[in-house]
This record gives structure tokens, sequence and C-alpha cells, in this order.
């Protein structure tokens, strides 16, 4: 995990229907943990990458709304803020692929704000991580 440099990098989410789609917001619980990543190294070993659980002082459902062809855009650092499961093993250098998940699970406040529910993925990418 990127602890001492700031590398962020970008997901996307499109909108690739025909109607508008509602999405959370990432600052609240419900959109806290919609975007986790799937690791897998060359020999198969897999790791789930998700935000730590947290706990909200100030939380209502806020959402965003994401018209027909547009994007949603989530920065991302993996900061002391992620966790994997279970934890990457020591290397200086480990090719891995990677692919990007967003989910949303159908809750009572989902269907109440009319927020988009489901699992999309990204393709995989192969990358590199490296100890700095």
């Amino acid at each position: 995990m990127a602890r001492k440099s700031r590398r962020d990098f970008y997901v996307v989410l499109t909108n690739v229907s025909s109607e508008p789609q509602r999405v959370w917001q990432t600052w609240n619980s419900w959109g806290y943990q919609t975007v986790s990543f799937d690791f897998a190294t060359k020999d198969g070993k897999k790791y789930a990458v998700t935000k730590r659980d947290e706990e909200f002082t100030r939380n209502f459902p806020s959402t965003f709304l994401v018209p027909p062809g547009e994007h949603e855009v989530f920065a991302v650092h993996l900061d002391e803020s992620w966790v994997t499961h279970p934890p990457f093993p020591k290397a200086d250098e480990m090719p891995i692929t990677v692919k990007a998940i967003y989910e949303v699970p159908p809750t009572p406040e989902a269907s109440q704000h009319k927020v988009w529910t489901g699992r999309v993925e990204s393709h995989t990418y192969d990358l590199t991580l490296r100890q700095w």
C-alpha cells in the first residue's frame, strides 16, 4: 500500500444505459465501500483490496446522478484506509493482475433513493507492484 508517496489513480464508472443512474456518494456509509479491487499473482493467489471499516459520525444517504453516456470518477489512493485480504507478501517486486469492482447491494435506502444496485467489473490489467 502507498504509505510514503502520493500516487493516486482513477476508477471510472460509466453509465452505459439510456437512463440516468443514481449512485451513492463515497463519503457516506452507503457509498464508502462501493469500490474495491481484486488482485491476483502469477501463481494464482488472490487478494481482495477494500476500504477499511469505518465508523461514521455524520452520515446520510447522498447520491450523484450519472446521465446516460457520462461518468463518475473515483480518485483512489491505496493508503492506510484500505486493507488487503489476505495481506500481500513482502517482495521488492511482484507481477500482478488487478481489476476494479463497483458493487452496491440492494438495501432499503437504495430502493428509497432509487440508487443503482448490482456489480460491475473492469477489464483485468497487468501491473507490477514495487516496494519503495
